[in-house]
């Protein structure tokens, strides 16, 4: 294969991950095949298998670069509030909240259904633990660094899992049942237990 050729071939690769990323953000693993990827991605679907060697192989790639991605916004928010660590991690919580695209559902969310369902041992599930982990240890960072900050009451790690697991939870419910005053409320109640600065 010519050097030419062979970029190409990488080119046409990353295309195809990135779709599958968007897709299996936008409806999920289990109502996108393989077809739908290659034709959104303007390839045939006959190349696929010269890529990749199961579906199973590109969810795993595309896992991986929706939590890069989402990792990669969450530093953007937190860089641009470098000054004070709790407007920062306001920020990132407002910034969770916000309605947004599907495409850009957050990969804990969007990906959790198909994970439930897989055994503990399997690489899927492994690729989603790590980039969970992944935004977890951003984010505890932030709680911690707001917590440091003067005059701000002081949390520990376990405050940061509790307020980790009320943001997650108020968007599943979120995108569940839609922004009703409800969940606006819910949401409030968790931006509203962030450390003061």
């Amino acid at each position: 294969m010519g050097r030419a050729s062979q970029k190409q071939a990488e080119r046409n690769r990353e295309r195809v991950v990135e779709t599958a990323c968007r897709l299996f953000r936008m409806r999920g693993v289990e109502n996108v095949s393989i077809a739908d990827i290659m034709t959104e991605a303007g390839l045939t679907p006959g190349g696929f298998y010269k890529q990749f060697a199961s579906k199973e192989a590109l969810v795993n790639e595309a896992f991986a670069l929706a939590f890069r991605q989402s990792s990669g916004s969450w530093e953007k928010i937190i860089k641009r509030h470098d000054a004070n660590a709790a407007q920062a991690l306001t920020a990132l919580m407002q910034h969770y909240f916000k309605q947004r695209p599907l495409e850009q559902n957050c990969p804990m969310l969007a990906f959790s259904s198909l994970v439930s369902n897989l055994s503990s041992e399997n690489q899927t599930t492994d690729v989603y633990c790590s980039g969970v982990e992944t935004l977890f240890r951003q984010f505890s960072a932030e709680v911690l660094n707001a917590s440091q900050q003067e005059n701000t009451k002081k949390l520990s790690e376990a405050d940061a899992l509790v307020l980790f697991a009320a943001m997650i939870g108020a968007g599943l419910l979120s995108k569940a049942i839609g922004h009703t005053p409800w969940v606006r409320q819910m949401q409030s109640a968790v931006l509203g237990a962030i450390p003061e600065s």
